[in-house]
């Protein structure tokens, strides 16, 4: 199993919270992730029953297929996408973009839906909404828990096109899976 998506033992601080084996198929449960480990939330965010023959890592995410793409400058090494359907809308998850010659490593979430537009992004571990947003941005927002940890180095863009969050790949090893949770989590609230 690849780093990215392996636990770490011994090295992280202990939550009293559910275990993951309990949570699976749950995310829709989960009303703020601050606090849960990334490996809990993994779990809870699977929506497709194990298949032996799928040899992609996201399968159980519905995100079964996994190509590996260029982005931003030419001499770039290759990200991966993993992408699918989930809960009816096209997902992808981008790891490791370099989107410029200097740039940093990224990783990317990104839900197709049709939104109005808005920006979101952390500050000393509060997820904070650009001005203009729509109260229900920053009504979902209001009910997350600040967390340095979890929401360190992110941005998410909303609009016509759909909702996306990136940040450093340095930001957080497993960020994407906090990421994941966030923009379905906009896109459920927004979508209607």
């Amino acid at each position: 199993m690849l780093k990215l998506f392996r636990p770490r033992t011994g090295s992280r601080p202990t939550t009293a919270g559910p275990a993951s084996t309990e949570m699976r198929g749950r995310a829709a449960e989960i009303a703020d992730p601050a606090g849960l480990e990334w490996d809990v939330l993994w779990e809870a965010l699977k929506t497709q029953p194990p298949d032996d023959d799928s040899i992609v890592l996201t399968q159980e995410l519905g995100l079964d297929e996994e190509r590996s793409i260029r982005s931003g400058f030419e001499r770039s090494l290759p990200a991966t996408e993993f992408s699918g359907t989930r809960n009816g809308r096209s997902v992808a998850l981008r790891i490791g973009i370099v989107p410029t010659a200097r740039g940093k490593g990224m990783n990317e979430v990104e839900v197709e839906t049709c939104v109005a537009p808005f920006r979101i992004e952390a500050r000393d571990g509060r997820l904070v909404a650009a001005p203009g947003a729509m109260p229900e941005v920053e009504a979902a927002l209001g009910e997350l828990a600040p967390d340095a940890r979890i929401w360190r180095d992110l941005v998410v863009d909303g609009g016509p096109d759909g909702i996306r969050a990136r940040r450093p790949v340095t930001a957080h090893p497993q960020g994407y899976v906090y990421d994941l949770w966030l923009v379905e989590r906009l896109a459920d609230r927004l979508d209607a």
